[in-house]
């Protein structure tokens, strides 16, 4: 069985901490399989707030200022917005190096309906100064982040997903984690780019193969800062294809639009993500996604009208 992103990441955690005993995680009750063992085999290591996401950062922030590696951890639309005013005042203003790690982004806690939706914790967060973003795609770069991330000294901001994804490792070429992103398909400046990030990116996955003289994907799974290497690569296309599970506002292709514009560079670029709305009808994850034209067969429409 496919293991969760956040046990990959917890147990790259409990590793570190056995030779660390500086590093400290935090829970807002929430309960993981990987997290039982941090309590168990790190009691003097792992705090649990209960529900309290503020409190959580204002302790965290004081471990923080005595030199911890502090790692704060719970569902993604309860760790970010609930809580937005102490991160920016705490870890962020006193650039301290903390890691926020929010499980649960976009519509993955379907059908628990708006409340438990994080569709906007990334416009939130990217406006936060100092921040870095990393979304993950697949366990693989789940592993990576929880490797590099403790030695970011800033506010690092994890969007893990819910449910098990696909390892994506056949699909991508050789690429280096800190250029913050790597390419499915084979890269051409004459081809169309789609970006992505996180779970949604799988659903862009059949555009790749069945337009593969066309078409090639960029994971950006560090989207904040981006490297000037990725702007650098799409300098010359002609057009991209933006695909987000979040609202349309402050989303992804804001953030790839921003990057490009600040280096001259100026495609054609369409988005694709959630409306500049609360979603309150139920079905499930992929239903919601086919709904709001997020499936794989609407993406890949979406490609054939760019091209």
């Amino acid at each position: 069985m496919t293991k969760l992103q956040r046990d990959i990441f917890l147990d790259e955690i409990n590793s570190q901490l056995e030779k660390d005993k500086d590093i400290f995680v935090m829970s807002a009750d929430f309960g993981a399989a990987s997290l039982d063992i941090t309590r168990d085999k790190f009691k003097e290591n792992f705090i649990h707030c209960g529900i309290s996401e503020q409190a959580m950062f204002d302790i965290g922030t004081g471990l923080a200022l005595e030199g911890k590696k502090v790692i704060a951890y719970a569902m993604g639309p309860f760790i970010s917005l609930r809580a937005i005013e102490q991160i920016k005042c705490g870890p962020a203003m006193m650039n301290l190096p903390m890691t926020i790690l929010s499980v649960g982004i976009g519509l993955g806690y379907a059908d628990a309906g708006p409340t438990h939706y994080a569709t906007e914790d990334y416009a939130c967060l990217r406006a936060i100064g100092g921040t870095s973003i990393f979304t993950a795609s697949d366990n693989k770069i789940v592993k990576q982040i929880a490797e590099k991330v403790l030695n970011h000294q800033k506010v690092n901001y994890v969007r893990l997903d819910r449910h098990p994804t696909n390892d994506l490792n056949e699909l991508s070429n050789n690429y280096d984690f800190e250029d913050g992103f790597r390419i499915f398909g084979s890269y051409s400046e004459n081809k169309m780019a789609i970006i992505s990030h996180g779970r949604i990116l799988h659903n862009c996955i059949k555009s790749v193969k069945e337009l593969s003289n066309e078409v090639f994907l960029i994971d950006l799974f560090r989207s904040k800062p981006i490297s000037k290497k990725f702007s650098d690569i799409l300098k010359n296309v002609k057009s991209i294809l933006v695909v987000d599970e979040q609202t349309q506002y402050g989303n992804l292709t804001s953030a790839v639009q921003s990057e490009l514009s600040k280096n001259q560079i100026f495609p054609k670029i369409k988005n694709l993500s959630l409306p500049d709305e609360y979603i309150f009808k139920n079905g499930g994850r992929d239903f919601l996604l086919s709904l709001h034209k997020l499936d794989e067969d609407n993406i890949l429409n979406s490609c054939k009208e760019l091209l």
